[in-house]
C-alpha cells in the first residue's frame, strides 16, 4: 500500500543548468520486511540525468545475507540493495561496491547477473587482450548460472542493514565488526 507519493519540481538543473526541467519524483511505501522505504527517481528532461535511490526509512542492525543460486528458478529471487550494501559473487571475482554514486535498487538474481554482465560487456569490448578473455569467460559463467547449469553464491552485505535477499533459503547473520569496518 502506498503511503505517499510526491514530485518536486526544481528551478534549475544542476547538471546542466536548464530552468524548469528538472523534476524530483517519489514514493514512500510500507515495504514487508523492510518497513517504511521510500523510492525516489531525480531527472532532467534537457540533458537526461537520471539517478534513482531506494531509502529505507528505519533502522536496521548490520546485515549479511548469502544465497547459493542453483537453479533457473532462483533468478527471480528478490534482491534489495541500498546505496550502502555491497554484493560478492566468489564464483565469478565480482564485488559490486558502494560509492559516492552508488544507487540503490530492487531487482532479482538475474536482475543483478545482468548488471554484472553489462560491466563485462564493455570490458570484453574495450580491454586489453587479457582482459578481454577472462571478460568473456566470466561472461560464458554468467550464462550458465542464469540457465541453471552452474552454481554460484551471491553474498549481500550492509553496515546499516537496509539490503538484503528475500527468500526464506538465504542465509542472514549479523556483520561483525571486522566486516563493517571493511565496508567503510
Amino acid at each position: 500500500m502506498t503511503k505517499r507519493e510526491f514530485v518536486l519540481p526544481i528551478e534549475i538543473c544542476p547538471i546542466c543548468g536548464a530552468r524548469g526541467t528538472f523534476q524530483v519524483f517519489g514514493r514512500i511505501d510500507d515495504i514487508p520486511y523492510f518497513g517504511e522505504t521510500m523510492e525516489t527517481l531525480v531527472t532532467c528532461s534537457h540533458c537526461n540525468f537520471k539517478h534513482s535511490e531506494v531509502t529505507h526509512l528505519g533502522q536496521h542492525e548490520a546485515a549479511r545475507y548469502e544465497f547459493q543460486i542453483s537453479s533457473e528458478e532462483d533468478m527471480m529471487v528478490r534482491v534489495v540493495r541500498s546505496s550502502t550494501g555491497m554484493i560478492k559473487i566468489p564464483e565469478l571475482g565480482v564485488t559490486i561496491t558502494p560509492g559516492a554514486g552508488s544507487q540503490g535498487y530492487i531487482t532479482n538474481v538475474e536482475g543483478v547477473l545482468n548488471r554484472v554482465k553489462d560491466v563485462l560487456s564493455y570490458v570484453a569490448e574495450t580491454a586489453p587482450p587479457a582482459k578481454r578473455k577472462a571478460a568473456q569467460r566470466r561472461l560464458r559463467k554468467i550464462e550458465e548460472i542464469i540457465q541453471g547449469r552452474a552454481r554460484a553464491r551471491i553474498i549481500l552485505m550492509d553496515p546499516f542493514g537496509h539490503s538484503a535477499i528475500v527468500d526464506q533459503r538465504a542465509k542472514k547473520r549479523k556483520l561483525t565488526k571486522r566486516e563493517i569496518e571493511s565496508l567503510k
